[in-house]
């Protein structure tokens, strides 16, 4: 089975969007700004990465296109005060889905062809509790998504949620206690974040929201995701009960900032790992498997200046 996999190369900490925030814009205009700035970057590059795959990998059964850790959230320093990161908060959890729907109803497979986006990440910090005792929870999740396929109106949508989370992933930490980090976000305002998040994945169906990561959006290519630091601490099979079906073949490394180790011992199941790193100026490369053990690179062909696009065959 051929299948094709393009992924944005995007610095995290050195992106074209971001732009300064104006005094007098609201912490959710400005965010609506910023995702509308993406959106449009991302559809572009899309579209240019369909019409390369089409010409270059004939017969190919998907496009896989992925993005990095963090690709949604704009810089933490421009929130101004507690209240609005809370209102930031609750913006992401309305929006991002939003605008990665909008991607797919955009991108129609009978134009386009069958397309799965892995849409990077959007960390968001949830405050549990008040005073002293009080913490913040990380939901720092990805979307994954389809235009092939719909429940209603609405394209088949996945979360995939990390669940440990990194000393780097608000800032560099400023502090830590047993199971806390402690970041300085804006201004003098310090956080101090659970270091383990609890939240599990889930897809939207007709009927609302289940508990399951549809990893099956390619039949017969079944794939895996870690984000960053999951990739290093997660054991084999510790999330299965997250996901539709086990014994991926692909596993894609959504990361800002964790290369593949050489020396893992992955999923003997897995044939291809994809990776797309946000830190830096961002890195993309996809490599083989053999029993579980990487044996080497596979090539890519950089097109439109930053999408890296490679083509897998999948036995």
């Amino acid at each position: 089975m051929l299948i094709s996999i393009a992924s944005l190369r995007q610095p995290t900490y050195k992106s074209q969007f971001s732009k300064q925030r104006p005094s007098y814009l609201s912490i959710s205009d400005y965010l609506m700004s910023e995702l509308d700035a993406r959106v449009d970057h991302v559809l572009w590059k899309i579209k240019e990465a369909a019409k390369a795959a089409r010409e270059r990998h004939v017969g190919a059964e998907c496009l896989f296109f992925t993005l990095p850790e963090f690709f949604w959230n704009v810089p933490w320093h421009v929130v101004r005060s507690e209240e609005e990161l809370h209102e930031l908060n609750s913006a992401y959890l309305e929006h991002v889905s939003a605008a990665v729907v909008s991607l797919m109803k955009a991108l129609p497979a009978q134009q386009y062809g069958d397309i799965v986006l892995l849409g990077g990440s959007c960390a968001t910090l949830i405050k549990v509790g008040e005073g002293e005792s009080s913490y913040y929870d990380v939901i720092n999740y990805l979307l994954a998504i389809t235009n092939k396929e719909y429940a209603g109106d609405k394209p088949v949508m996945s979360m995939w949620p990390k669940r440990n989370v990194s000393g780097i992933d608000f800032g560099k930490y400023v502090g830590m206690s047993e199971g806390y980090w402690y970041f300085n976000l804006f201004g003098d305002v310090v956080v101090k974040v659970k270091r383990v998040s609890n939240v599990q994945a889930e897809h939207s169906d007709s009927s609302g929201y289940e508990g399951t990561f549809l990893n099956d959006l390619v039949p017969g290519c079944p794939f895996g995701v870690n984000l960053c630091l999951d990739y290093d601490v997660v054991q084999d099979g510790e999330r299965d009960e997250e996901i539709k079906l086990t014994e991926a073949k692909i596993d894609f490394l959504i990361a800002c900032g964790m290369s593949f180790d050489y020396s893992k011992q992955h999923s003997s199941s897995v044939q291809y790992a994809i990776r797309n790193d946000g830190h830096g100026d961002g890195g993309c490369e996809v490599v083989k498997l053999k029993s579980g053990r990487i044996v080497g690179a596979v090539p890519s062909e950089v097109i439109d200046g930053s999408i890296h696009l490679a083509s897998i065959d999948i036995a």
